[in-house]
């Protein structure tokens, strides 16, 4: 059986800011930089930030080469 390691076992659709961190073990601020920059696309909902699931692991992987 293959590991995939940039893949994060998902149980919702998509992640606060705050949750991301705490789910990838980055502070919160390297992860606005990285929406900033154009590398972590976002959704929005009202005035909530969310990053999708499968972001996460386009991020993850583009992160890892």
């Amino acid at each position: 059986m293959q590991e995939n390691t940039t893949s994060i076992q998902h149980k919702k659709l998509a992640y606060s800011i705050r949750e991301l961190s705490k789910q990838v073990g980055i502070c919160e601020r390297k992860i606005h930089y990285e929406i900033e920059n154009g590398k972590l696309k976002i959704s929005r909902i009202g005035r909530r930030i969310l990053v999708r699931a499968n972001e996460i692991d386009r991020w993850l992987s583009e992160a890892e080469g």
